[in-house]
């Protein structure tokens, strides 16, 4: 996986294997790149992150945060669940997991 740190499993994934985590996020980034490639600007600069990666321990397995570089060096982050839907922020998807799984994150 492009651009990925791994550091120790979090609670949200400890009864899987890194090698399961990283088959389930390899499964959204195709769902991912199969819609987004005609609206990616030229010049921008693509990582994906998971559960796994520093900073995101808060994601579940299967969720992908895409961080976009463009040419001015900002960066914007996109959030992704398992089935490939768009989350635009992260508030976005912590919002998505109370309302609709009872998931409450407390350390973000």
């Amino acid at each position: 996986m492009e651009g990925n740190t791994r550091s120790t499993r979090t609670s949200s994934s400890r009864n899987l294997s890194l090698e399961q985590i990283e088959a389930m996020t390899n499964a959204t980034i195709s769902k991912i790149q199969s819609s987004n490639s005609q609206r990616l600007h030229t010049g921008t600069a693509v990582t994906y992150r998971d559960c796994t990666s520093t900073g995101y321990g808060w994601l579940l397995p299967g969720w992908v945060a895409e961080e976009r570089r463009v040419q001015s060096g900002r960066i914007y982050r996109y959030y992704y669940d398992p089935n490939g839907s768009f989350y635009e922020s992260q508030q976005k998807v912590l919002e998505f997991l109370e309302r609709f799984w009872g998931i409450v994150v407390l350390d973000t």
